[in-house]
């Protein structure tokens, strides 16, 4: 029963009362208690508008009781989660019976109290996630202070070191530092980049998308090629499979290469050891699948729970993460702006694989 139709009855029910009351009490006081007095009579028919009045009066007092001591509990309850209190309200024990049924007059709003106990938890949920991603924060704030910092400090160091006039370097030796500078300035660059897409995305700015339709096998296949020719790639084998040679899709070249680089390198850094990179592409009834996967040490349970949550810094290995924390982050937006879906699957010591779901757009 709605909550309508409930106060509708309670009302019928107290307006009944207060009619059973007043063909109770009216004849017991005419009839029987005023007479005894010398009250009775037609002289004294006006006692009868009192005695109306009294037991009226009484009903609103019991109906304004009835009525209103839950809904002053419930503003109660409120006010204490307005004010971010999600401990229980010890007022909550009165609503209950012996046998933890809510009394008559809490049962009227059933759906509210119900609805404040849901948000009660939800609220307190919310304030532990936030003070987590609060902590987060911090920690991510000082991580890219420090990721900062350290191409800076090699460029600076380098650049140092060609200006130095009381050393006469020669050329292997110069074109070593230049080659330092350029990689960490690469570094840097991407590094600005993540930030500048980070606060795009977290400020609902509408990242421009330019898609063009093209083959996505062949885009695949260069981006392997520029992630196979980076030195931190040499080790690892790369695979790629295909159902057939052409698959037609609609995407912007930069975002997706961008999203792909991400978990290709992903895989290279995380994996000191040598490891197979298997693609595989996929022609289905619900789009292109695009499936990257690994034989690496894979992701523990924490990592791969907050792999694609801004600012965590997970780690797979020993060493201490290069990136800014917003890599996966990042993919799973730019997939997201191409209407994609991403996955992530992962067991410790037997690899990690992704699949990515790209929508056929007519």
């Amino acid at each position: 029963m709605k909550i309508q139709q409930r106060f509708i009855w309670h009302l019928l029910l107290g307006s009944l009362i207060w009619l059973l009351l007043l063909a109770i009490i009216l004849p017991t006081v005419m009839d029987g208690i005023l007479p005894k007095f010398g009250l009775g009579g037609e002289r004294y028919e006006w006692l009868v508008l009192i005695v109306v009045g009294m037991v009226t009066v009484l009903c609103m007092l019991l109906f304004g009781w009835y009525f209103g001591s839950p809904l002053l509990l419930v503003m109660k309850w409120i006010n204490q989660l307005a004010h971010e209190d999600f401990s229980p309200l010890q007022e909550c024990e009165k609503m209950y019976t012996r046998k933890k049924k809510l009394k008559m007059r809490y049962r009227l709003y059933q759906e509210v109290i119900t609805q404040l106990a849901d948000m009660r938890l939800q609220l307190e949920k919310a304030k532990i996630e936030r003070a987590q991603v609060e902590e987060a924060k911090r920690d991510w704030i000082a991580g890219i202070s420090h990721d900062l910092k350290t191409p800076l400090t090699y460029i600076k160091g380098y650049s140092t070191l060609l200006l130095n006039s009381d050393y006469d370097w020669s050329k292997e030796e110069q074109q070593n530092f230049i080659q330092e500078i350029d990689l960490k300035s690469s570094h840097l660059e991407q590094l600005v980049q993540d930030l500048n897409l980070a606060m795009r995305f977290d400020g609902s700015q509408a990242i421009p998308i330019h898609k063009t339709k093209q083959n996505i096998v062949e885009f695949v296949q260069s981006v392997l090629a520029d992630v196979s020719n980076d030195l931190r790639a040499e080790p690892h084998h790369f695979e790629l499979h295909f159902t057939t040679p052409d698959i037609q899709l609609a995407f912007d070249d930069h975002l997706l290469r961008r999203a792909l680089q991400n978990i290709y390198m992903n895989a290279v850094l995380h994996n000191e050891a040598s490891v197979n990179i298997e693609t595989t592409i996929e022609q289905q009834v619900r789009g292109i699948v695009i499936h990257i996967e690994d034989d690496g040490i894979g992701l523990n349970e924490e990592t791969k729970q907050n792999l694609f949550n801004r600012y965590y810094r997970g780690t797979t290995t020993e060493q201490k993460s290069e990136g800014t924390g917003l890599g996966m982050a990042i993919v799973k937006s730019l997939i997201g702006a191409h209407d994609g879906v991403i996955t992530v699957e992962s067991t410790e010591q037997q690899g990690t694989s992704f699949t990515i779901t790209l929508p056929m757009v007519k």
